[in-house]
């Protein structure tokens, strides 16, 4: 089975003299060195690298960043790794013009969860990958018979089901699966963990390896070249699109089943007051996104997580948690961040957009994309992305 580890890295340096020390790179350098532990060295690795540095940025300046980015990468893992930055997106794009598919190619970027782990599926197809294997960059492979337990029963039959993609577990620093309790009053009715530490429970208290799961995790994911050809992932979810990914597959009757045995650690850094705010404002758009297509019909059950957050109770738990947030900002004299937390209340406030209709132009797009690139159509961008 060809088998490509996509990796998404994210850099965002204040300046390009600030690259080589940004945050992104230091963990991606880290998760890409752990893979020297795998026994099965049969990859190739793929890294989609979103260049966030603000403003304008010139074509030199980000061919400067890329070039020091490919050296950085080869000094860790010298062959079969191809990387797709910023400096490539605009030929992409360019090429997806060509092919008439002007509207598609605005959603295909870097920037943005669901968006870059699109390109790196764009990029498995040009290169006939069976298995796209997705790490996150701040995690690391500890297991070395990962890729083995990742593959296995991949495009089979488990228990009647044909098996064409599998989540698995995130292990904390101390090797426990369940979410860590965060003591953050503001979110006693905001309290994911709860719910998504119920989901692990009735996971691990199965008999069986593979089991039906409500969610996903991104960073622990394997799809098979019959599902990622077919179903994207959604470009207009902010957040959680790893477990719309399970969403949007089951609905065209595909099958992901989560593994038992398919584990990963998980280190990420110290979370700061700005990504709390910044995680519930994408929490809210994401449920509210998620629950216009709940209302549509469903063939899956999305309880306890996240169904519990797709039920008309979304409204007044985002209201009150974010009015809650905004008096934590203020008690401590942080007038700017509080104001920020009324822009959750508007959230609610806005006319919906349908989740399905954007999603069936997109997907349907997909897979003639996706055609269009079995025949070598990115093969001159490709041959410009391998590390040398």
């Amino acid at each position: 089975m060809k088998k490509a580890i996509i990796i998404p890295i994210y850099l965002k340096p204040d300046q390009q003299e600030g690259l080589s020390t940004s945050e992104g790179l230091r963990l991606g350098k880290r998760a890409i060195g752990s893979l020297k532990v795998l026994e099965d060295q049969d990859f190739t690795l793929i890294l989609p690298v979103c260049i966030d540095i603000g403003g304008d940025v010139g074509q030199d300046a980000l061919s400067e960043m890329d070039q020091f980015v490919r050296k950085e990468v080869k000094a860790i893992r010298p062959g079969r790794t191809l990387i797709f930055s910023s400096r490539q997106l605009n030929h992409l794009r360019e090429y997806l013009s060509r092919k008439n598919f002007e509207t598609f190619s605005l959603l295909v970027d870097l920037k943005g969860f669901s968006k870059i782990r699109n390109v790196g599926l764009l990029l498995a197809q040009s290169l006939a990958m069976e298995a796209a294997i997705f790490i996150d960059n701040d995690e690391v492979v500890e297991d070395p018979n990962y890729l083995e337990i990742a593959c296995e029963h991949l495009g089979r039959r488990w228990n009647g089901i044909e098996v064409l993609g599998k989540g698995g577990f995130y292990l904390n620093p101390d090797g426990s699966i369940l979410v860590p309790s965060q003591e953050l009053w503001w979110r006693f009715l905001w309290n994911k963990t709860k719910w998504m530490n119920r989901v692990w429970e009735k996971i691990l208290s199965s008999k069986d390896r593979l089991v039906p799961s409500p969610m996903l995790l991104g960073g622990n994911l394997i799809l098979h070249r019959y599902l990622f050809r077919s179903i994207p992932f959604d470009p207009h979810i902010p957040r959680g699109e790893d477990t719309d990914y399970l969403v949007n597959a089951r609905q065209w009757g595909f099958s992901i089943l989560f593994d038992r045995q398919l584990r990963i650690r998980h280190l990420h850094p110290r979370r700061t007051e700005t990504y709390f705010l910044e995680e519930l404002r994408g929490d809210i758009e994401r449920f509210l996104y998620e629950r216009e297509k709940v209302k549509a019909g469903l063939t899956v059950s999305l309880d306890p997580y996240p169904g519990y957050f797709l039920k008309w109770t979304l409204y007044p738990m985002a209201l009150l948690t974010s009015l809650l947030l905004g008096l934590d900002h203020l008690r401590r004299g942080e007038w700017e961040k509080a104001w920020k937390c009324t822009d959750n209340i508007r959230l609610l406030l806005r006319g919906r957009q349908g989740g399905w209709l954007r999603y069936l132009k997109f997907r349907a797009d997909w897979e003639s994309v996706m055609g269009e690139i079995q025949r070598g159509g990115l093969n001159p961008i490709i041959e410009r992305c391998w590390v040398q």
